[in-house]
């Protein structure tokens, strides 16, 4: 069972027209979140070079600087990044929600990351939304900004089926 506010993020992504084949970022309104949106960020998806283009002030205020523009991997450590990656490659192939779970020095309980695909403007499948959602209570602790470093990742509910196609064998069209 997810955290309320991990389900939140999931079912607003689920109830987006087109959630079945990758919803249009820009029909994801992130103020609909509510108290959310300061714990949201946005990713533009390349495989090993993804880049933050937005990050909520909370966000922010936890990695200790602005991050828009700058490496996804960089908020990472280095034996987490192939789990990291794997889990924004599975939410693009398989278009459903992944979550990642781990570990920030600052944040007492850990982390749980629910991640959602969206299309960009290009209507390539490469936008990702993502929510921080602490897992324990309290603030962060004032410590300098760390790393992150992930434990495990898990994809939410079935990924679509794909739509039979026709193809033709020998000039006879079979399934």
């Amino acid at each position: 069972m997810f955290h309320t506010e991990t389900t939140r993020l999931i079912e607003t992504w689920s109830a987006l027209p087109g959630a079945s084949r990758i919803p249009d970022r820009r029909d994801l309104a992130p103020l609909s979140l509510g108290p959310l949106v300061t714990r949201l960020f946005l990713l533009e998806y390349r495989p090993q070079a993804s880049r933050i283009r937005l990050a909520g002030d909370w966000i922010e205020a936890l990695h200790g600087r602005p991050l828009s523009g700058h490496a996804w991997r960089d908020l990472w450590d280095h034996a987490s990044l192939p789990l990291v990656e794997s889990a924004l490659a599975q939410c693009l192939q398989e278009i459903r929600p992944v979550i990642l779970t781990g570990d920030c020095p600052r944040l007492p309980g850990g982390i749980e990351m629910p991640l959602v695909p969206l299309r960009g403007p290009s209507g390539r499948a490469d936008r990702i939304v993502g929510l921080y959602r602490p897992r324990g209570f309290g603030q962060p602790v004032s410590r300098p900004p760390t790393r992150l470093s992930a434990h495990a990742s898990l994809a939410v509910g079935e990924p679509p089926r794909a739509r039979p196609q026709l193809i033709a064998l020998q000039g006879r069209r079979v399934a």
